[in-house]
């Protein structure tokens, strides 16, 4: 057998030996470690060997044991820390590391087949509808707000800005400069010119704060906005729905940093231990909170509050997550506010309800969804 075998044949029994013993380490700690998923997606599960699968098995198997090899998470840390650290670039495909260690989120192919959107073509205006889609959008719209209006419910359109657009000179250049013209302001173009919807897109009140402002209104290590711009988005549709509360600069509101924020992208990277101290959260105050109560708090269920003497109506908002940091603002100022994420969503929830206001929230990059949307869906 020649040298060159031999070493070969070394390596590759030392490599058996070391998945081993890692094995055999990580067998009695795995419930004590790191094993969390912090990837937007499930991780393969383990396939049995059938008459059906046996030319793919092997595949699947593969994927299965990248999926949940010993130590996986910290070998991960290690291997992006390398890349992101020292080579300024990023090991997930779903995370674009912009300038001033600003973090995006971006989409596979695999991702926009199962509806998450496509932040990157909303920034640089490479997927603007046809005129046939805005009239289908409008339409599918008017006959939601429609809908509400007979049974004497106001309806809102609420489009919260994708990151990407409000922290545009964070972007890396090879981006270029936001579009004019994108998809969601065709959208708010289209429906203020042709129907009667009320739409509320705050991306200008976003760009007033920042002006005001030494605070970010977004975390640079998440794709959501913090509990500042969460604030600006509520006084936005507030001011819709007719109740005034104070911007974040004027005289008599406070804004306090409360902690350090442990980002989604953060997490994507595997690095969140290492980038949420520089990612601040902070707590707005000042506002009249009247005496509000948080009575029931679930991300993929309902956040719902009341508060007394506030503005009578009761409001329900059909939201992604980009409603949990404007909850607390909007639910101290209606009598009852029942906020119920997209995932658990069921007609019966809002009929139980029954609310005098029904908001349709949405982040610019899920905004397609409302082509299609019914109130009825399950």
């Amino acid at each position: 057998m020649s040298k060159e075998k031999k070493a070969e044949n070394i390596i590759l029994i030392a490599f058996a030996v070391l998945i081993c013993a890692l094995s055999l380490i990580w067998f009695p700690l795995q419930n004590v470690l790191d094993n969390e998923n912090y990837e937007n997606r499930d991780l393969a599960v383990r396939p049995e060997l059938t008459l059906d699968n046996y030319g793919t098995f092997s595949g699947d198997y593969d994927k299965f044991f990248n999926d949940h090899i010993p130590f996986r998470n910290y070998l991960m840390t290690l291997n992006n820390g390398l890349d992101f650290y020292v080579f300024r670039r990023s090991n997930s495909p779903n995370v674009i590391i912009g300038k001033s260690g600003w973090l995006f989120y971006d989409t596979t192919d695999a991702d926009k087949a199962g509806g998450l959107g496509d932040p990157i073509a909303n920034y640089k205006g490479t997927n603007l509808y046809t005129d046939e889609e805005l009239r289908h959008m409008a339409a599918n719209l008017e006959d939601l707000a429609r809908f509400m209006n007979d049974q004497g419910k106001e309806f809102i359109l609420f489009i919260a800005p994708d990151k990407e657009r409000i922290y545009s000179e964070y972007m890396p250049d090879v981006y270029g400069k936001p579009a004019e013209m994108y998809r969601t302001l065709q959208v708010v173009e289209y429906l203020r010119a042709n129907t009667g919807i009320r739409v509320v897109y705050p991306y200008e009140d976003m760009m007033e704060a920042r002006e005001h402002l030494d605070m970010d209104i977004y975390h640079y290590t998440d794709t959501h906005w913090n509990l500042i711009g969460g604030y600006v988005g509520a006084r936005a549709l507030l001011r819709e729905l007719g109740i005034a509360i104070p911007a974040p600069w004027e005289e008599g509101m406070t804004i306090e940093r409360i902690g350090d924020h442990q980002g989604d992208l953060a997490d994507m990277l595997h690095l969140s231990v290492f980038l949420k101290s520089g990612d601040p959260e902070y707590e707005v105050k000042g506002y009249d909170e009247h005496n509000i109560n948080n009575y029931s708090d679930d991300f993929y269920g309902e956040i719902d509050f009341t508060a007394e003497n506030a503005d009578p109506r009761s409001i329900y908002i059909y939201r992604d997550s980009f409603t949990t940091n404007m909850a607390p603002y909007i639910g101290a100022n209606f009598s009852k506010t029942v906020c119920r994420h997209r995932f658990s969503y069921v007609y019966g929830s809002l009929e139980y309800e029954d609310p005098d206001i029904f908001v349709y929230e949405t982040v610019e990059r899920y905004l397609d969804d409302a082509r299609t949307f019914s109130v009825f869906d399950n």
